[in-house]
Protein backbone atom coordinates (compact mmCIF):
# COMPACT_ATOMS: atom_id res chain seq x y z
CA UNK A 1 0.00 0.00 0.00
CA UNK A 2 0.98 3.46 -1.06
CA UNK A 3 1.73 5.32 1.72
CA UNK A 4 -0.03 8.84 2.08
CA UNK A 5 1.53 11.93 3.55
CA UNK A 6 -0.29 15.19 5.06
CA UNK A 7 0.81 18.71 6.30
CA UNK A 8 -0.82 20.30 9.13
CA UNK A 9 -0.40 23.71 9.88
CA UNK A 10 -1.52 25.35 13.24
CA UNK A 11 -1.26 28.90 12.56
CA UNK A 12 -0.47 31.01 15.82
CA UNK A 13 -0.31 34.53 16.55
CA UNK A 14 3.10 34.32 17.86
CA UNK A 15 5.03 31.27 16.48
CA UNK A 16 3.42 29.15 13.39
CA UNK A 17 3.86 25.16 13.32
CA UNK A 18 3.89 22.91 10.72
CA UNK A 19 3.97 19.30 10.74
CA UNK A 20 4.53 16.44 8.57
CA UNK A 21 1.78 13.71 8.99
CA UNK A 22 1.98 9.85 7.78
CA UNK A 23 -0.43 7.18 10.02
CA UNK A 24 -1.44 9.11 12.13
CA UNK A 25 2.45 10.61 13.38
CA UNK A 26 4.18 13.71 13.13
CA UNK A 27 7.64 12.71 10.78
CA UNK A 28 8.83 16.47 10.83
CA UNK A 29 8.03 19.69 12.07
CA UNK A 30 8.87 23.21 11.34
CA UNK A 31 8.26 25.87 13.76
CA UNK A 32 8.98 29.54 12.13
CA UNK A 33 8.02 32.91 13.52
CA UNK A 34 4.38 34.78 12.89
CA UNK A 35 4.64 38.43 12.13
CA UNK A 36 0.37 38.23 12.26
CA UNK A 37 0.12 42.28 12.25
CA UNK A 38 2.04 41.74 8.85
CA UNK A 39 -1.09 39.81 7.51
CA UNK A 40 -1.55 36.43 6.01
CA UNK A 41 -0.66 37.48 2.20
CA UNK A 42 2.95 38.44 3.73
CA UNK A 43 3.28 35.07 5.22
CA UNK A 44 2.16 32.81 2.81
CA UNK A 45 5.98 32.77 0.95
CA UNK A 46 7.46 31.42 4.21
CA UNK A 47 4.67 29.20 4.69
CA UNK A 48 5.36 27.77 1.01
CA UNK A 49 8.91 27.28 1.46
CA UNK A 50 8.11 25.70 5.19
CA UNK A 51 6.23 23.19 3.56
CA UNK A 52 8.72 22.52 0.42
CA UNK A 53 11.16 22.09 3.21
CA UNK A 54 9.16 19.56 5.10
CA UNK A 55 8.35 17.73 1.73
CA UNK A 56 11.71 18.16 0.69
CA UNK A 57 14.35 16.76 3.61
CA UNK A 58 11.33 13.68 4.10
CA UNK A 59 11.53 12.88 0.06
CA UNK A 60 7.70 13.11 -0.38
CA UNK A 61 6.52 13.14 -3.88
CA UNK A 62 3.67 15.46 -4.52
CA UNK A 63 1.72 12.48 -5.77
CA UNK A 64 2.08 11.27 -2.39
CA UNK A 65 0.61 14.65 -0.47
CA UNK A 66 -2.88 13.72 0.19
CA UNK A 67 -3.42 17.14 2.05
CA UNK A 68 -3.48 20.41 3.99
CA UNK A 69 -4.57 20.88 7.11
CA UNK A 70 -5.22 24.47 8.43
CA UNK A 71 -5.87 25.64 11.81
CA UNK A 72 -6.69 29.79 11.98
CA UNK A 73 -7.10 32.07 15.12
CA UNK A 74 -10.59 33.27 13.76
CA UNK A 75 -13.63 32.27 13.09
CA UNK A 76 -13.82 29.85 9.88
CA UNK A 77 -16.57 28.44 7.77
CA UNK A 78 -15.05 24.89 6.74
CA UNK A 79 -17.90 24.41 4.79
CA UNK A 80 -17.28 26.78 2.07
CA UNK A 81 -13.45 27.13 3.68
CA UNK A 82 -14.02 30.07 4.25
CA UNK A 83 -12.04 33.07 7.14
CA UNK A 84 -15.50 34.83 8.31
CA UNK A 85 -14.05 37.21 11.02
CA UNK A 86 -10.00 37.99 12.61
CA UNK A 87 -9.71 39.62 15.89
CA UNK A 88 -5.89 41.59 15.72
CA UNK A 89 -3.87 38.93 13.49
CA UNK A 90 -4.39 38.51 10.27
CA UNK A 91 -6.84 40.80 9.38
CA UNK A 92 -6.11 40.40 5.55
CA UNK A 93 -7.40 36.95 5.58
CA UNK A 94 -11.01 37.61 4.81
CA UNK A 95 -9.42 38.32 1.40
CA UNK A 96 -7.33 35.22 0.60
CA UNK A 97 -8.57 32.43 -0.65
CA UNK A 98 -6.26 29.41 0.71
CA UNK A 99 -7.85 26.28 -0.83
CA UNK A 100 -6.89 28.10 -4.37
CA UNK A 101 -3.24 28.56 -3.02
CA UNK A 102 -3.14 24.96 -2.21
CA UNK A 103 -4.71 23.96 -4.92
CA UNK A 104 -2.48 26.07 -7.45
CA UNK A 105 0.80 25.21 -5.13
CA UNK A 106 0.53 21.39 -4.51
CA UNK A 107 -2.87 20.31 -6.18
CA UNK A 108 -4.21 18.90 -3.34
CA UNK A 109 -7.30 18.08 -0.38
CA UNK A 110 -7.57 20.92 2.02
CA UNK A 111 -9.43 21.94 5.46
CA UNK A 112 -9.64 24.99 7.17
CA UNK A 113 -11.07 25.62 11.09
CA UNK A 114 -10.83 27.66 13.99
CA UNK A 115 -7.17 26.27 15.45
CA UNK A 116 -8.92 25.88 18.78
CA UNK A 117 -11.18 23.06 17.51
CA UNK A 118 -8.56 21.48 15.78
CA UNK A 119 -6.29 21.29 18.41
CA UNK A 120 -9.03 19.39 20.39
CA UNK A 121 -9.56 17.16 18.29
CA UNK A 122 -5.98 16.59 18.13
CA UNK A 123 -6.62 15.80 21.69
CA UNK A 124 -9.95 13.98 21.53
CA UNK A 125 -8.37 11.52 19.14
CA UNK A 126 -4.69 10.86 20.47
CA UNK A 127 -4.18 12.90 23.51
CA UNK A 128 -5.26 13.55 27.00
CA UNK A 129 -9.33 13.35 25.84
CA UNK A 130 -8.72 9.73 24.35
CA UNK A 131 -11.27 8.25 26.84
CA UNK A 132 -14.40 11.00 26.58
CA UNK A 133 -16.52 12.36 24.13
CA UNK A 134 -17.26 15.12 26.20
CA UNK A 135 -14.72 17.69 26.83
CA UNK A 136 -13.58 21.37 26.59
CA UNK A 137 -10.25 22.70 25.73
CA UNK A 138 -8.58 25.84 26.78
CA UNK A 139 -5.66 27.04 24.77
CA UNK A 140 -3.77 29.76 26.34
CA UNK A 141 -1.04 31.94 24.13
CA UNK A 142 -1.09 35.11 22.51
CA UNK A 143 -5.22 34.38 23.11
CA UNK A 144 -7.52 32.71 24.97
CA UNK A 145 -9.41 29.80 22.28
CA UNK A 146 -11.59 26.97 22.97
CA UNK A 147 -13.36 24.14 21.58
CA UNK A 148 -15.97 22.12 22.63
CA UNK A 149 -16.63 18.29 21.63
CA UNK A 150 -19.97 17.25 22.98
CA UNK A 151 -21.79 13.65 22.90
CA UNK A 152 -18.93 12.90 20.59
CA UNK A 153 -19.24 15.88 17.64
CA UNK A 154 -17.49 18.88 17.15
CA UNK A 155 -19.79 22.16 18.41
CA UNK A 156 -19.66 24.43 15.53
CA UNK A 157 -23.05 26.39 15.63
CA UNK A 158 -25.57 27.85 13.19
CA UNK A 159 -22.93 30.56 12.51
CA UNK A 160 -19.54 28.54 13.36
CA UNK A 161 -18.70 30.52 16.31
CA UNK A 162 -20.34 27.91 19.40
CA UNK A 163 -17.75 26.86 21.69
CA UNK A 164 -14.74 28.51 20.61
CA UNK A 165 -15.60 32.06 22.02
CA UNK A 166 -14.36 30.97 25.68
CA UNK A 167 -11.64 33.77 25.59
CA UNK A 168 -14.25 36.36 25.32
CA UNK A 169 -16.33 35.59 27.91
CA UNK A 170 -16.74 38.19 30.48
CA UNK A 171 -14.86 37.92 33.84
CA UNK A 172 -15.89 41.65 34.81
CA UNK A 173 -18.17 43.44 33.32
CA UNK A 174 -17.03 46.66 33.65
CA UNK A 175 -13.31 45.74 32.90
CA UNK A 176 -10.70 46.19 30.15
CA UNK A 177 -11.52 46.89 26.35
CA UNK A 178 -10.26 43.67 24.61
CA UNK A 179 -9.26 43.64 20.80
CA UNK A 180 -12.70 41.92 20.16
CA UNK A 181 -14.91 45.10 21.32
CA UNK A 182 -16.33 43.23 24.10
CA UNK A 183 -15.22 44.68 27.76
CA UNK A 184 -13.78 42.24 30.75
CA UNK A 185 -12.94 39.52 28.09
CA UNK A 186 -10.65 36.57 30.16
CA UNK A 187 -8.28 37.55 27.22
CA UNK A 188 -7.79 41.32 28.06
CA UNK A 189 -6.59 39.75 31.17
CA UNK A 190 -4.82 36.23 31.20
CA UNK A 191 -3.16 36.07 27.72
CA UNK A 192 -0.15 37.01 25.99
CA UNK A 193 -0.97 40.19 24.86
CA UNK A 194 -2.85 41.52 27.96
CA UNK A 195 -0.23 40.60 30.01
CA UNK A 196 2.62 42.89 29.07
CA UNK A 197 -0.52 45.62 28.76
CA UNK A 198 -1.40 45.42 32.25
CA UNK A 199 2.14 45.02 33.68
CA UNK A 200 3.09 47.82 31.71
CA UNK A 201 0.47 49.95 32.92
CA UNK A 202 1.22 48.94 36.52
CA UNK A 203 2.30 51.51 39.45
CA UNK A 204 4.74 48.75 40.47
CA UNK A 205 6.36 47.92 37.22
CA UNK A 206 9.60 49.96 37.56
CA UNK A 207 10.35 48.42 41.03
CA UNK A 208 9.87 44.58 39.19
CA UNK A 209 12.26 42.70 37.68
CA UNK A 210 10.04 42.05 34.70
CA UNK A 211 11.48 46.12 34.05
CA UNK A 212 14.44 44.46 33.10
CA UNK A 213 13.11 41.39 30.73
CA UNK A 214 13.31 41.57 26.95
CA UNK A 215 9.83 40.24 26.55
CA UNK A 216 7.08 40.44 28.94
CA UNK A 217 5.03 36.94 28.39
CA UNK A 218 4.30 34.22 30.33
CA UNK A 219 7.67 32.30 30.49
CA UNK A 220 9.20 35.57 31.64
CA UNK A 221 6.17 35.77 34.84
CA UNK A 222 6.88 32.49 36.10
CA UNK A 223 10.92 32.57 36.08
CA UNK A 224 10.56 35.81 37.62
CA UNK A 225 7.81 34.63 40.13
CA UNK A 226 10.68 31.86 41.13
CA UNK A 227 13.35 34.89 41.51
CA UNK A 228 10.40 36.17 44.85
CA UNK A 229 9.30 38.85 42.64
CA UNK A 230 6.38 40.43 44.40
CA UNK A 231 4.63 41.77 40.94
CA UNK A 232 5.45 38.39 38.98
CA UNK A 233 3.91 36.59 42.02
CA UNK A 234 1.12 38.93 41.90
CA UNK A 235 0.13 38.62 38.43
CA UNK A 236 0.65 34.91 38.10
CA UNK A 237 -1.92 34.09 40.76
CA UNK A 238 -4.10 36.34 39.49
CA UNK A 239 -4.23 34.76 36.00
CA UNK A 240 -4.53 31.48 37.56
CA UNK A 241 -7.51 32.61 38.87
CA UNK A 242 -8.83 34.37 35.67
CA UNK A 243 -8.64 31.24 34.18
CA UNK A 244 -10.30 29.38 37.02
CA UNK A 245 -12.94 31.32 36.18
CA UNK A 246 -13.39 30.95 32.58
CA UNK A 247 -13.12 27.17 33.16
CA UNK A 248 -16.25 27.14 35.77
CA UNK A 249 -18.08 29.17 33.13
CA UNK A 250 -17.15 27.00 30.11
CA UNK A 251 -18.35 23.74 32.75
CA UNK A 252 -21.52 25.03 33.43
CA UNK A 253 -22.25 26.32 29.81
CA UNK A 254 -21.27 22.53 28.16
CA UNK A 255 -21.14 20.06 30.97
CA UNK A 256 -17.89 18.24 29.85
CA UNK A 257 -16.58 15.39 31.59
CA UNK A 258 -13.25 16.31 30.96
CA UNK A 259 -11.52 19.60 30.73
CA UNK A 260 -7.88 19.92 28.96
CA UNK A 261 -5.62 23.09 28.92
CA UNK A 262 -2.82 23.77 26.43
CA UNK A 263 -0.79 26.34 25.36
CA UNK A 264 3.00 26.72 26.02
CA UNK A 265 2.12 27.68 30.25
CA UNK A 266 1.27 23.91 30.73
CA UNK A 267 4.65 23.44 30.84
CA UNK A 268 4.15 24.48 34.28
CA UNK A 269 1.23 22.26 34.57
CA UNK A 270 2.41 20.41 37.93
CA UNK A 271 2.07 23.63 39.72
CA UNK A 272 -0.59 25.60 37.80
CA UNK A 273 -3.19 23.11 37.40
CA UNK A 274 -3.53 22.05 41.36
CA UNK A 275 -5.01 25.44 42.56
CA UNK A 276 -7.24 25.19 39.05
CA UNK A 277 -8.71 22.38 40.10
CA UNK A 278 -9.07 23.55 43.95
CA UNK A 279 -10.85 26.71 42.86
CA UNK A 280 -12.87 24.57 40.28
CA UNK A 281 -14.44 22.33 42.38
CA UNK A 282 -15.26 25.29 44.88
CA UNK A 283 -17.26 27.25 42.58
CA UNK A 284 -18.50 24.20 39.60
CA UNK A 285 -21.92 23.32 39.73
CA UNK A 286 -21.53 20.01 38.82
CA UNK A 287 -24.43 17.46 41.20
CA UNK A 288 -22.92 14.47 38.96
CA UNK A 289 -19.26 14.79 39.96
CA UNK A 290 -15.97 16.46 39.28
CA UNK A 291 -15.08 17.01 35.97
CA UNK A 292 -11.23 16.10 35.39
CA UNK A 293 -8.74 19.14 34.52
CA UNK A 294 -5.60 18.03 32.62
CA UNK A 295 -2.83 19.45 31.23
CA UNK A 296 -2.63 19.01 27.19
CA UNK A 297 -0.61 15.83 26.25
CA UNK A 298 0.35 17.12 22.65
CA UNK A 299 1.30 20.38 23.57
CA UNK A 300 1.78 22.42 20.55
CA UNK A 301 1.50 19.18 18.27
CA UNK A 302 -2.27 19.20 18.97
CA UNK A 303 -3.19 21.42 16.19
CA UNK A 304 -1.54 20.13 13.61
CA UNK A 305 -3.07 15.91 14.73
CA UNK A 306 -6.58 17.99 14.20
CA UNK A 307 -5.93 19.63 11.19
CA UNK A 308 -4.99 15.99 9.64
CA UNK A 309 -7.63 14.28 11.26
CA UNK A 310 -10.51 16.69 10.51
CA UNK A 311 -9.00 16.61 6.70
CA UNK A 312 -9.29 12.84 6.65
CA UNK A 313 -12.67 12.36 8.33
CA UNK A 314 -16.18 14.33 8.20
CA UNK A 315 -16.59 15.36 11.69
Amino acid sequence: MKKEFFIGIDLGGTRIKLGLVSNNTILDKKIIPAQSSKGLMAGLPLLEDSIEMLLTANHVRDSELKGIGFGFPGLVNHKTQKILSTNAKYDDALNINLNSWVKAKWNTNFFIDNDARLASVGEWKFGAGKDTDNLVMMTIGTGIGTSVIMDGKLVRGKHFQAGCLGGHISVMYDGRICTCGNRGCIEAYASTWSLKERIEADALYKQSSLSNVEVIDFEALFTEADNNDALSIQYKNDCNELWSVAIVNLIHAYDPEVVVIGGGVMQRHEELIPPIIEKVYQHAWTPWGKVDIRASQLSSDAGIYGAVYCLQHDI
